[in-house]
């Protein structure tokens, strides 16, 4: 008993030397990659369990994710001084190069530019809201932080995600997004786990009186937070087809495809079907013995997600677009069009969903349904990316968001045939849900993993120099 007692210390004392041994080498390997890495971990858990869209004190205007995305902004700043001062960028790899910064450029600055020109436009049109809550209809003028703030949270998104991608590196965002959601894997469903145990999940009545269970974090609602989960199981497939930390690869996946299920979410499943599909067309392995293997395999998962599908529209009531949204996207064309010039300038920032000052009740009333507006009843938000910035920002807003966006599209094209293929067609895949929900300009904790997978592809698909030395992430794909 001794004996076995003595060979179990050991193992454990072994295992862990190890543990210790793989930390040691993680941080000596580059200290400000393993900082941003760290800082990357902590944002992910905050914004995982703190409402983060709860009030400074008493004061509704400004929301904790203030203050959280500034101190993340504000330790970027500190990593990205110490990264140039380090001078290696060219030399090991630690940096992203001068291509990683000429792509993070491309996607980047056009958006930044679509938020200037929103806060150009705030002085030139009248912000009034509407309420009947207490009473008779009542318009209420908007306070100016009600609409600087969203832009100022939406720029602070862009700059952490591009400031933890310089942070971390070229050579080691691979593994270090594949460490940042497992973390976030292992946040959600213990976060899922304690709504259920404790009752906190939310219960929907859909058709024929059926109950539904529809879970979600404080990262995001149940109709938005399946973006970021998504993400991550590209990430994990990558991970899996270059044969890194497979068990736990799977456990990701499975983590995170679960959290995507229970949030009952239509947009969520239609993404992860398109990725399902796009990963079995260009995913198959090239030898005909593991493409059989792995045919059968796809068609079996893409049966199972097609049933679950089915079943959640039925709960659902079995529509993809609900008569909310469309009422919605009517009022913002009638918005638009009424004249020449608001097809082009827009009807002006937080003029046809003042949405901010609704949801932090600086507007008393539902957040949820239709409400009346300045340009008819519609939802508090325009439910779509493209609908809420071509309404209020015109033809200039919609195209400073589409080269952005596109810009994101090339580069992720780019990698489908290689080594990154699993979280370039990830984000692909998430790019439909902008016109289901209104992400980037709103929805700002998902908007901020977004923004981190698409910086990390846009350096990792850009083109090396020709003094830049070739790293992993530049190999060709394994093709198991």
């Amino acid at each position: 008993m001794s004996h076995d007692r003595a060979r179990t210390t050991g193992a454990v004392r072994d295992a862990g030397e190890g543990v210790r041994a793989r930390v040691g080498q993680w941080w000596r390997d580059d200290p400000v990659g393993a900082c941003a890495e760290a800082l990357l971990w902590l944002l992910f858990i905050v914004l995982t369990f703190i409402s983060t869209d709860q009030a400074i004190a008493s004061d509704r205007a400004y929301p904790m994710l203030l203050v959280v995305l500034g101190v993340a902004g504000a330790g970027c700043l500190v990593l990205g001084v110490l990264r140039r001062r380090e001078g290696r960028s060219a030399v090991s790899g630690s940096g992203i190069g001068r291509p990683g910064w000429r792509a993070l450029g491309l996607t980047a600055l056009p958006f930044l530019a679509m938020l200037c020109w929103a806060g150009i436009t705030i002085p030139f049109a009248t912000h009034v809201a509407l309420s009947n809550r207490f009473g008779p209809l009542v318009h209420i003028r908007l306070p100016m932080a009600s609409m600087v703030v969203p832009l100022v949270e939406a720029a602070l998104v862009v700059l952490v995600a591009v400031g933890l991608v310089v942070g971390i590196g070229r050579r080691r965002l691979p593994e270090a997004l594949w460490r940042a959601f497992l973390v976030l894997a292992a946040s959600t469903l213990i976060s899922i786990v304690w709504q259920v145990a404790t009752r906190h999940a939310m219960v929907r009545r859909a058709v024929d009186g059926k109950l539904m269970w529809r879970t979600s974090t404080q990262l995001g609602g149940q109709a938005t937070y399946h973006l970021a989960l998504l993400l991550g199981i590209g990430v994990a497939v990558d991970a899996i087809r270059r044969r890194y930390r497979v068990g736990l690869s799977w456990l990701i996946i499975a983590g995170l495809g679960l959290a995507i299920v229970l949030s009952g979410s239509r947009a969520g499943l239609i993404c992860l079907g398109l990725f399902c599909v796009a990963l079995f067309i260009w995913g198959r392995p090239a030898s005909r013995d593991g493409r059989s293997r792995r045919t059968l395999t796809g068609v079996l998962g893409l049966v199972v997600l097609g049933l679950v599908g089915l079943a959640l529209l039925w709960l659902r009531g079995g529509a993809l677009v609900d008569h909310d949204r469309a009422q919605t996207w009517k009022v913002a064309w009638r918005a638009v069009t009424g004249d020449g010039s608001t097809v082009i300038v827009g009807r002006g920032y937080a003029t046809i969903w003042p949405w901010f000052a609704t949801e932090t009740g600086i507007v008393p009333g539902a957040i949820h349904g239709l409400r009346p507006g300045p340009f008819g009843k519609s939802l508090v938000h325009a439910h779509n990316t493209v609908v809420q910035v071509g309404g209020e920002l015109g033809i200039i807003g919609l195209v400073l968001l589409l080269v952005s966006v596109v810009g994101v599209a090339v580069l992720a094209f780019r990698g489908i045939h290689g080594r990154h293929l699993g979280v370039c067609l990830a984000l692909l895949a998430s790019l439909p849900a902008l016109v289901l929900d209104t992400y980037l300009v709103k929805n700002f904790q998902v908007s901020l993993v977004w923004w981190l997978v698409a910086a990390a592809v846009a350096v990792l698909m850009a083109r090396p120099a020709d003094h830049d030395q070739p790293t992993d992430s530049d190999q060709p794909a394994d093709r198991p």
